[in-house]
């Protein structure tokens, strides 16, 4: 099965949509994606069992970035052990990732540079 690709002003118009016309905020939208990142990655790469593995996890600043610490979130609440990467200092996140960063670095140590 081919999935369709769209390109980033597509995503954009998506994202603006989502919130300008459906009222689906972006912090919902970043924990729906990163609650469904964990369950692919329990599912496809640990076996659906993530208790004891390791998992590690690159994240950026971004809103993608903001779903990966979400995922890291939820595999360590079910009992992986996780070690998170940042590409960017601390200092270069804000919004909602950066909420999203402080929330995990408050669970885990969090490695940067």
């Amino acid at each position: 099965m081919e999935i369709p690709a769209i390109t980033t002003y597509q995503m954009r118009e998506v994202d603006r949509l989502m919130i300008d016309e459906f009222h689906i905020n972006l912090i919902q939208m970043m924990e729906n994606a990163g609650r469904n990142l964990a369950d692919l990655a329990k599912d496809r790469f640990l076996d659906h069992n993530p208790l004891g593995k390791s998992v590690h996890i690159l994240v950026g600043s971004g809103g993608n970035g903001g779903g990966g610490m979400v995922a890291a979130r939820l595999l360590h609440n079910w009992g992986a052990k996780i070690n998170v990467y940042l590409t960017h200092n601390h200092s270069h996140f804000d919004g909602i990732p950066a909420q999203q960063l402080k929330i995990l670095n408050s669970i885990i140590q969090i490695i940067s540079d």
